[in-house]
């Protein structure tokens, strides 16, 4: 397994060949003084309490963003996949998507993406990390006072990422049902305590997933499954809370066949939730399978492939529930 996560990092830093410094630069408010003329990347920092440290972040504006008026925006948290930081979605070609988006006539919203490190985004169970903490209680906190964005208002917030952040993203989501109303899973891997390294096992899975999972009952607190088992009211298989989700996963992504729970619980989720796009969704475009054969895989060419669709949708979760005031 480890083997595999090599790869597929390989893969999306290959795939991705442009330096991320000429995408994001560090925050100047200055820059923002005048209208952006299209979407900009800037890198910076916050306190987080949950974890004693300060937080590096991207914030991706839209084209028009300026921090000199009184306009308000929705925003959407970004959360990255194993091996992979802050920079992610601006390596998956989240600036330029962004742009075109909005270009097209999409509602503007701001993209926060912070790094978690290979936490899974949840409280850890051995190691006692408390992202999860970190990500709804002191970037909300942060985003809501430090930016022009609503404030307290579910709708107008967003979560989304890739692989282990989609995980995250359905998983802090569940936990957090009245603090996010919309939410996209990218190719998330749900794992069974089978799945999970102890100490003394010869597992040759991650050793980070047990520090973030545990095993048993914190387990259990932590597992999407579990959570979602929880939620479920008697006689019925529903559990999604959100009053939007979708989850896609491209057919050849190898977590389909490695963690077979994966398939599984999607399979389940889609019957249970047939008002949401839950399931295999592949890349449709020729010229990026053309030059990338992976790209229906667990790799960066099959999120720079779909992620305009996610960003389109998530806007318009937003444009529909947005506040009349604005």
């Amino acid at each position: 397994m480890k083997c595999l996560f090599s790869f597929f990092l390989l893969s999306l830093i290959s795939t991705i060949t442009s330096a991320n410094s000429e995408k994001c630069l560090p925050l100047d408010p200055k820059k923002l003084e005048a209208p952006v003329t299209k979407a900009m990347c800037f890198t910076t920092t916050f306190h987080s309490g949950s974890l004693g440290k300060k937080v590096e972040f991207d914030v991706i504006v839209p084209p028009g963003f300026t921090n000199k008026n009184s306009t308000l925006y929705p925003y959407a948290i970004f959360l990255h996949g194993r091996g992979g930081d802050k920079d992610s979605l601006a390596y998956t070609d989240g600036v330029e998507i962004l742009n075109d988006v909005v270009a097209k006539g999409a509602q503007p919203f701001l993209i926060f993406a912070p790094s978690g490190g290979n936490n899974y985004w949840m409280n850890g169970a051995i190691s006692k990390v408390r992202t999860a903490d970190m990500v709804t209680k002191d970037f909300v906190a942060h985003i809501e006072k430090a930016w022009p964005v609503y404030r307290n208002n579910p709708d107008m917030r967003a979560l989304f990422g890739i692989s282990m952040g989609g995980n995250g993203a359905l998983q802090l989501g569940l936990s957090n049902p009245k603090e996010f109303s919309t939410v996209m899973s990218f190719s998330p891997v749900f794992r069974t305590p089978k799945e999970i390294w102890t100490p003394g096992s010869n597992s040759n899975e991650p050793k980070e997933d047990y520090y973030s999972y545990g095993v048993g009952k914190d387990f259990e607190a932590r597992s999407a499954r579990h959570i979602c088992q929880r939620l479920k009211k008697p006689g019925s298989d529903r559990c999604l809370p959100f009053k939007n989700y979708r989850l896609e996963m491209g057919s050849t992504d190898a977590f389909l066949k490695t963690t077979p729970d994966t398939k599984l619980f999607i399979e389940e989720l889609a019957k249970a939730h047939p008002e949401f796009e839950i399931g295999i969704k592949d890349c449709d475009q020729k010229a990026v399978c053309d030059t990338h054969k992976d790209c229906n895989s667990h790799a960066g060419s099959y999120w720079v492939c779909r992620m305009p669709y996610a960003m389109t949708w998530i806007s318009e979760q937003f444009k529909k529930d947005l506040p009349r005031s604005n």
